[in-house]
């Protein structure tokens, strides 16, 4: 790249979210028309290379609109695949989402989660028998195998 960008949502047909550079996962910046990605084109080169994630945000039913993304595996070059994460179902108050998980036996998952009360949540999911769940709420972030 020869000059700096600016890319909004809408100009590369995508939805609004939350973004992060792959070297930074527990910095997350809010990706929409009014907050564009800045691209420096020092920074993001012909010697150089620049990436960046983008989970769309999901808001419970609750006074305080709780706020949640799944960030995935920060270790990975596809951070959420579905090999790894095989569903996400919120339950009909908009108050639990449940994130289906699949591995090798007794592998352990390492993934980031966004949570607006509980910010960025690191989990190492250990899945004793190739499945598992993340269970997102209002107020915690856990795994169950």
């Amino acid at each position: 790249m020869r000059r700096d960008y600016s890319i909004t949502p809408s100009m590369i047909g995508a939805q609004a979210g939350l973004i992060w550079v792959y070297n930074e996962p527990s910095v997350v910046t809010t990706f929409d028309e009014a907050h564009p990605l800045a691209i420096s084109g020092k920074k993001c080169n012909d010697s150089s290379f620049c990436l960046w994630y983008l989970s769309p945000v999901w808001t419970f039913a609750d006074p305080n609109n709780t706020q949640y993304a799944l960030l995935g595996e920060f270790n990975k070059w596809t951070a959420v695949s579905r090999q790894r994460f095989t569903s996400l179902t919120t339950n009909p108050e908009r108050t639990t989402t449940i994130v289906g998980l699949v591995g090798g036996t007794i592998e352990i998952v390492e993934f980031l989660v966004y949570h607006s009360k509980l910010v960025i949540v690191r989990l190492n999911c250990s899945l004793s028998c190739a499945e598992g769940i993340l269970q997102i709420t209002l107020s915690t972030v856990t795994c169950f195998s």
